[in-house]
């Protein structure tokens, strides 16, 4: 008789353990996928600034060298071009990088709430809206039946619980 107490704990600090684990297995997940998902944003930002940069790099590099080799009475104009030019693209990719900051940032603030709402999900014991009532306990149909005020509740079946709770 003792034993089998014995064995009954056992098996339910065995359960338990295990549904810790698996729940900070999930927490886990979540926030390595959060962290990959910001990782790969920041990473594919700073590319697309680089490449922008180079690319404004190489049309004014392009466009001094045309001015160079024009004729000796046009180099004046061409200098000034260029330096015109430079200018546009200096502002040009300033614009571009702030603009992809932006939105990067706010991608990254929705990867994060994401991450947050899943965590959130994996350690929040009570169950989802989108939980049908056959899988809630008696307890949490009465808890939701008091919330709603459901007259009769303390005598109610699990079953007349999950039909009060859908005719209220």
């Amino acid at each position: 008789m003792a034993t089998t107490v014995v064995r009954k704990i056992y098996d339910f600090n065995k359960a338990m353990v295990g549904a810790s684990v698996d729940t900070a297995r999930t927490v886990a997940g979540a926030v390595g996928d959060g962290v990959t998902n910001a990782f790969h944003i920041a990473r594919d930002t700073g590319a697309t600034v680089v490449g922008q940069a180079q690319s404004a790099t190489g049309r004014t590099v392009d466009q001094a060298s045309k001015g160079a080799k024009e004729v000796v009475g046009q180099a004046r104009s061409a200098g000034e071009r260029t330096a015109t030019q430079a200018s546009k693209g200096v502002k040009e990719v300033a614009g571009q990088a702030r603009a992809q900051g932006r939105r990067a940032n706010d991608q990254l603030d929705r990867v994060t709430e994401r991450t947050a709402e899943r965590a959130m999900d994996a350690v929040d014991p009570s169950p989802s809206s989108g939980t049908p009532y056959e899988q809630w306990s008696k307890t949490e149909l009465y808890e939701r039946a008091q919330e709603l005020d459901i007259d009769g509740r303390s005598t109610m079946s699990k079953q007349q619980l999950i039909k009060a709770l859908r005719n209220a």
